[in-house]
């Protein structure tokens, strides 16, 4: 991938082969004494190279350390330097401890200079290694069983596997400690490492040339990195053997390393970056050059969650492995001393999952897995359950306690830690080894083979959640035994089709017990306990972070305030000692959520910005069919004056509006709109493909990120977990927050359209996902404003519509002015909206503004005219005006039946009106005669289920109700209710209001 050349590639040169070239400006314009730099400001300034810092620098220590972590640069690196980011931040030191607290992490320096003007190291790879190992030995001679993983970037690799190698081969008799460094290692992580050699000779020669003029060169080292070189081959062959027990990790770059002359280079390529054979390791790839791929700044840094996942997964299985790798060790060391090993030196069984002495028994997942696991009835298929669901759920713990409250009931527990095939493998070697003796050389294969001929056992398969992962050749052919699977990935469900259970969020109950649980709290209100459970979602993981923390500060009240305010920071820390819980709620994420796609990902980061439940298929179908694009045909823009009639008012010609505002934007607002499209198109495609949707959503649903659903209709939904959506929108910059919520709003209103039905369902499904939306969002211009208020208005969400309908006034008072015929009637829409909210007095004089700049404009018998006359009246109507409403009503209908003629919709809405006036005044009898006629009208111009037809059957049904005829008015108030309920929803406030009229009646 090409990248311009820029200060960043001057920095990836000094990774390279231009440490020393540093070293010499330095000098030049430095003096020849400089102070030793402290680790606090080892950011800030860098010791001149001839003062080289070498050997070991502890970057975190802790006060019982469970692990070593060994850091080793590469080819003319620095022991903290090549770690370090442009901002300071040395991931080492500054981030890998919050995950790894119980670690002590080191880094070693060594003189790898190859183009330094005095001091060129003369040092060959094996001497660097056995120097490295010796040094690491002093270090660890107080613990020399302390399980190790080794952190090595390019050179340093190489080195690394030399000393590996040596070590791995010294004699089982010698005194030199060498061997207790191979035997610890638990595994290696390779960057960029040369395996097969480089291309390093021609590249530091052509440096070496430009540079010539200030240095002289040694290129010992370089000739041993040259590709297929002897030294590589020897060291590979002693590797070999010594990695045998290793998990190993390759990491390889991305993208080419810039240099001089705006040039860039894959320094080492894939191909050259992993073992070929070794079908054992792991490859993963980084986002990054040769140099860059060891440096992160933050930690939701994809690079730096990539490799931190893996190192806790490896931290996870440490003792165990290398604890076993000591029994073997010992008892090899004894026979050749000439003595017997003891039988408890074979190999240590698996201890069972730890139970959290904060777990709180869920008891629908308990009595599933009895009645799957422990049938009642001979069983003719082998007993099988699936735990599945997203990472922190409690999966795990829940199988735990089970098994805990079940382990009598079975003749052998074997735990396999599932997270890769390598670690399966080794955990079924190492439970049939366990056995005895006779079992010392059995492989995985003899264990599934002895389990088959086996009864009674439980074979608990932990954590099965990478992808690719496949069981079936590691599950015994047995129905003597049973079978339990906890995994993330939705696909092994196929494992036990009819027995398995998604593992999602506690009952409020279970949570709040064990928020009180893990903060050892107990307050005399669950007040603020359930207000925190809610705001987490539920989550077991997330809720035990919060406890922790909260056992810390004894602070019910206070908690929510400080992880509203620092909740990326709470739900990483790590602060989960004695919780049984290997990673923090959004760790746990980084897992699922960084093996999906790059496509799903971006789906997933529009989908933090909607409604985290009920997101309809339909919404991607309408949206990805109508080119994402705002509606902008003929609109109704008015909205309903309360409950007496809709006042319908259009504008002109929306064509004419948009006509006049669009250019107001400048090119760079349209671009982005064009941008934010073109966003959608990269991620949905510009056309509807349902196969290409739905392997979309079947990558993010394997990792439980999603879950879908079919309602009574048959229509598809999906739901995403709330604080999923708040990892993501923590995981993005604020500036990449307002993009996905400008994706997100773009993809609302592409599906936004009028109404053709009755029915405002549609709108009803959208709706909270609008809501969802920042405002500034749905106030980029005037057309989205106008959409989204087409939601709010069918909706009836006069709160939510206000915010829409003042900022499209604002926006054409300055565009058009205020006296433009599209100004007064987005006043018109802003006083209605404001009538409907109550605010009568104020709807009351907008109106009246109204009213005088449409007779000045218009004159009075224009149809807007009256229309304005119309909506002022019923706003006096309701503010107790009733004699100056009732004239005003009967005006309007004399010229509504003179200009639109007796059938024409607003004048039956003119004549409605007037009857409700009629009523209020107490002329019950000509109101009732006046409302049958319109109701009678409605019905046969509008039809039955129209929003107006149910308007004036409502209000029939009230002028009956007020003569005391009760069977008739509660028989119409039935048939409302049901027709508001199916046509505006029951959250809707007309459906409210009947409800309530109902109620009144009986």
């Amino acid at each position: 991938m090409f990248r311009p050349f820029s200060y960043k590639g001057a920095a990836a040169l000094v990774c390279l082969t231009a440490m020393a070239y540093m070293a010499f400006v330095i000098r030049l314009h430095l003096s020849q004494t400089t102070t030793e730099l402290s680790p606090t400001n080892s950011r800030q300034e860098s010791k001149p190279k001839h003062q080289k810092e070498l050997g070991f620098i502890e970057l975190s220590v802790c006060q019982d350390p469970t692990i070593d972590i060994i850091a080793i640069h590469g080819l003319d690196g620095h022991r903290e330097h090549s770690w370090t980011a442009e901002d300071g931040t040395l991931w080492l030191r500054d981030l890998l401890p919050n995950d790894l607290p119980n670690a002590r992490i080191l880094s070693y320096g060594y003189d790898a200079d190859t183009r330094s003007s005095t001091q060129t190291s003369t040092h060959t790879i094996s001497r660097h290694a056995e120097t490295f190992f010796a040094s690491l030995e002093q270090r660890r001679r107080m613990h020399p069983r302390r399980p190790i993983i080794f952190i090595a970037h390019s050179l340093g690799g190489i080195i690394l596997k030399k000393a590996l190698g040596f070590s791995h081969s010294d004699s089982f008799k010698t005194d030199r400690g060498f061997r207790d460094i191979s035997t610890s290692t638990l595994a290696v992580l390779f960057f960029g490492t040369p395996h097969s050699g480089a291309n390093g000779v021609q590249l530091a020669e052509w440096m070496g040339r430009l540079l010539s003029v200030y240095m002289y060169t040694n290129n010992r080292v370089l000739s041993e990195l040259d590709r297929d070189s002897p030294e590589l081959e020897e060291i590979q062959r002693y590797y070999q053997s010594a990695s045998e027990q290793l998990s190993t990790i390759f990491f390889y770059e991305e993208y080419e390393t810039p240099i001089l002359g705006g040039r860039t280079k894959l320094i080492v390529p894939r191909h050259l970056a992993v073992i070929q054979g070794d079908d054992r390791a792991r490859v993963a790839s980084m986002h990054a050059d040769h140099c860059e791929i060891v440096k992160y700044r933050r930690m939701n840094d994809e690079n730096y969650r990539k490799v931190a996942d893996y190192l806790l997964e490896l931290a996870g299985k440490a003792k165990v492995t290398v604890d076993n790798n000591w029994v073997r060790e010992d008892g090899h060391r004894s026979i050749a001393k000439g003595e017997s090993p003891p039988f408890q030196q074979t190999t240590l069984p698996k201890p069972l999952v730890p139970v959290s002495r904060y777990y709180v028994q869920r008891q629908e997942i308990y009595d599933f897995l009895t009645e799957k696991l422990l049938p009642s009835t001979l069983p003719e298929q082998q007993p099988r359950c699936v735990l599945h669901g997203l990472g922190g759920g409690g999966k795990t713990q829940a199988a735990a306690f089970w098994i805990e409250k079940n382990k009598e009931k079975f003749s052998q527990i074997i735990v396999v830690d599932s997270s890769s095939q390598q670690q399966i493998e080794e955990d079924l070697e190492t439970a049939i080894r366990s056995i005895g003796p006779q079992y010392s050389k059995s492989t995985w294969k003899d264990a599934v083979a002895y389990l088959s001929g086996a009864k009674g056992w439980l074979l608990f398969f932990d954590n099965a959640d990478e992808p690719d992962l496949q069981l079936d050749e590691y599950i015994p052919n047995s129905t003597d035994g049973v079978v339990l699977i906890t995994t993330r990935n939705r696909e092994c469900v196929a494992y036990a089709q009819d027995s398995h259970i998604q593992v999602e969020e506690m009952t409020e109950r279970e949570a709040i017990n064990l928020l009180h649980k893990a903060s050892d709290v107990t307050p005399s209100s669950d007040d603020n306990s359930i207000a925190i459970v809610r705001e987490l979602g539920m989550w077991a993981l997330a809720i035990t972070q919060a406890g922790a923390y909260i056992s810390r500060t004894q602070r019910l009240d206070t908690y929510l305030a400080t992880f509203r305010m620092h909740r990326d920071k709470l739900m990483r820390e790590a602060s989960l000692k004695g919780r049984n819980y290997k990673r923090s709620t959004y760790i746990a994420f980084d897992l699922s959520f960084g093996l999906l796609p790059k496509k799903a990902q971006e789906l997933m980061k529009i989908c933090a910005f909607l409604h985290h439940s009920s997101i309809p298929q339909a919404l991607f179908e309408r949206s990805v069919s109508s080119g994402f694009r705002v509606y902008t045909g003929s609109e109704s823009y008015s909205l309903p004056d309360t409950v007496l009639t809709p006042i319908i008012t259009r504008f002109r010609s929306a064509k004419l509006l948009l006509a006049s505002f669009f250019p107001f934007f400048s090119p760079r607002e349209q671009n982005s709109e064009a941008a934010i499209i073109s966003g959608l198109e990269g991620i949905l495609g510009s056309e509807w493909v349902v196969f290409s949707f739905q392997t979309l959503i079947d990558s993010i649903a394997q990792g439980s990120l999603m879950d879908a659903f079919t309602d009574s209709n048959g229509e598809c939904f999906y739901n995403v977990h709330p604080l999923v959506q708040k990892y993501i929108q923590d995981l993005l910059e604020e500036g990449d927050q307002h993009r996905y919520a400008l994706l997100a709003g773009q993809l609302l209103l592409g599906a936004i359209r009028p109404l053709r039905g009755e029915s405002n369902i549609w709108h009803r499904q959208l709706s909270s996902h609008v809501d969802n939306l920042p405002l500034e969002v749905k106030l980029v211009n005037i057309s989205h404003a106008s959409a989204f208020a087409m939601v709010y208005k069918s909706t009836g969400n006069w709160n939510a519509l206000q915010p829409l309908y003042e900022y499209c006034y604002s926006q054409l008072c300055t565009l058009l002015g205020p006296r433009h015929p599209d100004t007064v009637l987005a006043m018109n829409n802003l006083a209605a909206t404001l009538g409907n909210r109550g605010q009568l007095e104020e709807a009351e004089k907008l109106k009246r503004e109204v009213l005088a700049l449409q007779m000045e404009i218009l004159g009075p018998r224009h149809p807007d005219t009256v229309s304005a006359m119309n909506n002022l009246a019923t706003t006096l109507l309701r503010r107790g005006q009733l004699e100056e409403a009732e004239k005003m009503m009967r005006e309007v209908l004399t010229l509504q039946m003179e200009i639109l003629g007796p059938r024409h919709p607003d004048t039956v809405s003119a004549m409605h009106n007037l009857a409700t006036t009629v009523a209020d005044c107490g002329q019950l009898e000509e109101a009732e005669k006046m409302v049958r006629e319109v109701l009678t009208l409605q019905m046969e111009i509008l039809g039955p289920r129209h929003p107006d037809t149910v308007l004036a059957m409502n209000n029939l049904a009230a002028t009956l109700g007020d003569r005391g005829q009760l069977e008739e008015a509660e028989k119409l108030k039935r048939e409302v209710l049901t027709l508001r309920m199916e046509i505006l929803g029951p959250r809707h406030p007309d459906t409210v209001l009947a409800m309530n009229n109902l109620a009144a009646t009986l």
